[in-house]
């Protein structure tokens, strides 16, 4: 039996990783930014707006107007246009589009009623009349408008070519690829990016961007950023284990036991959601770190070799910093949630192995060099006075970033290029805005609301027009006052000169009848549209400072991860400080309960630590993560106060500094991570490493320590 307790760690180490093969839990775990998304509405039509056609668009630019650069981007299309998935658009020009247009330019239109009240016929058609003879090139009259009563300014299309490319000032060309829509994967966009890359790669003076760039080139960002912190924490953590225990049959166990409690919490969180962010396993990995204090307390105090009764001080410490982390669980926001969740299950496990089976296996304690803090200048209750002053101080310059996108892979390189190619096709100053509709007629008289609000609009949606708008246009194109303008059209121009028959089309109604019974009809005259659900959606594009103008319609939402999330973050950062606050309630009540006359002195354990994070808010702006890190960090600075309560002799002083130092390289080494959302967390670890360290060596002892080296 004792036997089998010793290699009962690997015993459940190797159940672990059958599990985890047979469930494939790594099939779930995502490096995309959707899966930080709060679940929402919202959330699910950005992950629509992945099958739009402008999303599946590759942009390629050569550098140069001369003869050589055409001929290079004659080739560069060629040879692009042979790899699978990849299509030039070589046509921009949609006839059927431009025919239906001119069917209904008399609808889609603006009514100008001020130009109509104050026109002057005669003088008008004696224009018109006196440019047909005197002009040297031909002049084109609309004869349905002739006198442009009817206003489009506000109606653009991207392009309207029968080219390939297009030039762009000085610069050079531009050439547009359509990406099949059927490819959705991200192997299929790896595939597809390294087909690109092999080809571009050996051109120079060449610019090439497309949307799902981000996945791959973010994705293998991320992995490699992740495994470089993976591996700097975990050479951190041996070196500090094999000189610090110097005990191998303990490291080996320890760090058997925290692979065992992270690879169940990654099968039993993939278990629970359908798709976690990378994210989560990281953070999962560093919170194995705050799981060594319990072995760490429990194995300098001697409780692997003096058969001692339970570690109260240990369970505290994991019970306040547990609840901590279950109640913030409840934060609407899935990878805080994601979090939470892990971290109950991987403190759990790794607490029940370290405080029951440990002492079951037994480890003899190395004799060790001790720590000698003897700067000991400060009274708690200075230090307490002044963090207090500090917390008010400093709690004005706290400023939120609201921007979820912040909280990914900052990728310059890509972001530049899309800069440059929406700088020079003249979209640098524009948002792309989702439209909802039950049915095609509402989605076109959603368009029409729009229409009436904003000045800019670009997209095909806008020349639309259904059974009932044709009917509203037909009642005042039959007005007594436009077949009186008809009527004195016809008179004036016989006088001038015209052909009798010239103005016959003018203000003529449309008498065919608009029926769309498919999104395919749609799709023909060149609208980007798709169904989702029991809704329609498609897009249109207008001014950035025009979109507070629509706003107000329940059905648009901005394409834009900023604007279409600023609402639920600000939700989520209320609702983590609301249940943070009940955590922190809740364990300042354990605290004093636990502490008693010792209160003071654990309390600083978690003022001073958030005095330095507030003093840190005048340099950088707290996101998400930062206040989310906040309160975790609380939680683990309580453990602390709860082990100093207690007693504070050299053995409790060296488990806390060994315990510093495993935390930072868990989360402290996260601050050199080039991802924002893992930097942050980084950040804070590391202020709140430094705030118990110079609490440690500049604070007054109390009557409890005893034998202080």
């Amino acid at each position: 039996m004792n036997k089998l307790i010793k290699y009962l760690v690997f015993i459940l180490f190797l159940f672990s990783i059958i599990v985890l093969i047979n469930t494939n839990s790594f099939s779930k775990i995502s490096n995309s930014i959707l899966t930080l998304l709060p679940k929402s509405e919202e959330k699910s039509f950005l992950q629509e707006y992945d099958k739009f056609k402008s999303s599946k668009l590759l942009l390629l630019s050569v550098k140069g107007l001369e003869k050589e650069s055409y001929n290079k981007t004659i080739k560069l299309e060629e040879e692009l246009s042979k790899i699978e998935g990849l299509t030039l658009k070589k046509v921009f020009y949609n006839n059927q589009l431009e025919t239906y247009k001119q069917e209904f330019k008399l609808y889609y239109k603006e009514f100008d009623k001020q130009r109509f009240e104050n026109i002057n016929i005669k003088q008008e058609l004696t224009t018109l009349y006196e440019n047909l003879n005197n002009s040297f090139f031909p002049i084109l009259i609309d004869k349905q408008d002739p006198f442009k009563l009817f206003k489009d300014e506000s109606l653009h299309l991207v392009f309207n070519l029968k080219n390939s490319h297009i030039t762009i000032g000085d610069f050079g060309y531009i050439s547009f690829f359509m990406i099949d829509e059927k490819l959705n994967s991200l192997q299929e966009y790896k595939k597809l990016y390294n087909s690109v890359n092999s080809i571009t790669k050996n051109y120079q003076e060449i610019i090439v961007f497309s949307p799902i760039f981000y996945y791959v080139e973010n994705e293998k960002a991320i992995k490699d950023d992740v495994n470089k912190i993976i591996l700097i924490a975990t050479i951190i953590l041996l070196l500090l284990y094999l000189v610090i225990l110097r005990n191998f049959s303990l490291l080996l166990n320890t760090l058997t036991a925290l692979a065992t409690s992270t690879i169940l919490s990654i099968v039993i969180v993939t278990s629970l959601f359908n798709e976690i962010s990378i994210f989560v396993i990281v953070f999962g990995i560093s919170i194995s770190t705050v799981a060594i204090d319990y072995m760490f307390h429990n194995y300098i105090h001697g409780y692997y070799s003096n058969n001692k009764k339970f570690n109260k001080e240990v369970f505290y410490g994991f019970l306040t910093t547990l609840l901590v982390f279950f109640t913030i669980s409840f934060v609407s926001f899935d990878l805080i949630t994601h979090i939470c969740i892990f971290a109950v299950i991987s403190l759990t496990i790794s607490y029940l192995q370290f405080s029951f089976l440990f002492p079951k296996i037994g480890f003899l304690p190395k004799q060790n060099k001790t720590f000698s803090l003897k700067l000991e200048l400060i009274s708690p209750k200075i230090i307490f006075i002044f963090s207090l002053i500090v917390l008010i101080v400093f709690s004005q310059f706290i400023t939120f970033d609201l921007n979820l996108k912040n909280l990914d892979y900052d990728n310059k390189v890509l972001k530049e290029k899309e800069e440059f190619f929406n700088k020079n096709l003249k979209e640098d100053n524009i948002i792309k805005i989702l439209i909802t509709a039950k049915n095609i007629d509402e989605l076109i008289l959603n368009i029409e609301k729009i229409k009436q609000e904003v000045k800019y609009i670009k997209s095909p949606l806008a020349y639309l027009v259904n059974e009932e708008i044709l009917k509203q246009r037909n009642t005042l194109l039959q007005s007594k006052e436009f077949l009186q303008l008809k009527n004195t059209i016809g008179i004036e121009a016989s006088k001038l000169g015209f052909r009798k028959d010239f103005f016959t089309d003018a203000y003529k109604i449309q008498e065919k009848t608009i029926t769309y019974n498919t999104i395919e009809e749609l799709k023909q005259l060149n609208i980007d549209i798709i169904k989702h659900n029991n809704s329609l959606l498609s897009y249109v594009t207008i001014k950035k400072d025009e979109l507070k103008n629509i706003e107000k319609f329940d059905f648009v939402y901005p394409l834009s991860m900023t604007l279409l999330f600023e609402k639920s973050l600000l939700k989520v950062k209320n609702e983590l400080l609301f249940f943070g606050a009940i955590a922190l309630i809740i364990i300042f009540s354990l605290l004093f309960i636990i502490t008693k006359k010792e209160f003071l002195n654990s309390f600083n354990y978690i003022v001073f630590p958030l005095c330095l994070i507030f003093i840190s808010s005048y340099f950088i702006e707290f996101n998400i993560l930062h206040i989310f890190m906040i309160f975790i960090l609380l939680s683990f600075s309580i453990d602390y106060g709860i082990y100093t309560s207690k007693r504070l002799d050299k053995k409790t002083k060296e488990a806390i500094i060994y315990s510093l130092l495993s935390t930072f390289a868990g989360f402290g080494v996260l601050i050199f991570s080039k991802i924002n959302s893992l930097k942050a967390i980084g950040v804070i670890a590391t202020i709140g490493i430094i705030a118990i360290a110079l609490l440690l060596i500049f604070s007054k002892r109390s009557n409890n320590e005893t034998n202080c080296a």
